[in-house]
């Protein structure tokens, strides 16, 4: 990452987390890349996911290894603040048990407890293509 920054510890990686409600989700489907837009809510050391009705089959996402990740950047001062981790993700018993005939549910849930957490506070610099 460009310009500087300040890494931050476990509990102020959760206290962001918790101001958010909005993150990415990383995850391969079908060996291909892919990262989702998500709503989640953090449950104590956990993120519950919501994959909404973007028909993802509860088999694509179970015992997957994924990341995730949310952050705010303020465009006026340059400054913002970033936390990722890498989990395994795990669908709720519920969720998996409303889907169709093709293992979709419209509200499939995931957990993440994560394996590796980390956040930074950062400034970018100006970017400059010519250099």
């Amino acid at each position: 990452m460009e310009g500087s920054e300040a890494a931050l510890g476990p509990a102020a990686c959760w206290g962001l987390l918790s101001q958010s409600s909005v993150g990415r989700l990383a995850l391969s489907v079908r060996a291909l890349p892919m990262i989702l837009p998500v709503r989640y809510v953090v449950d104590d050391a956990s993120v519950a996911i919501s994959l909404g009705a973007l028909g993802m089959p509860a088999a694509a996402v179970q015992d997957s290894v994924v990341a995730f990740a949310v952050d705010r950047i303020d465009d006026s001062s340059a400054t913002g603040w970033m936390v990722q981790m890498q989990a395994r993700a795990q669908v709720a018993p519920a969720a998996s048990a409303a889907g169709d005939a093709d293992g979709r549910s419209a509200d499939l849930v995931v957990r993440l407890v994560p394996g590796t957490l980390a956040g930074h506070r950062f400034t970018l610099r100006p970017f400059d293509p010519g250099r």
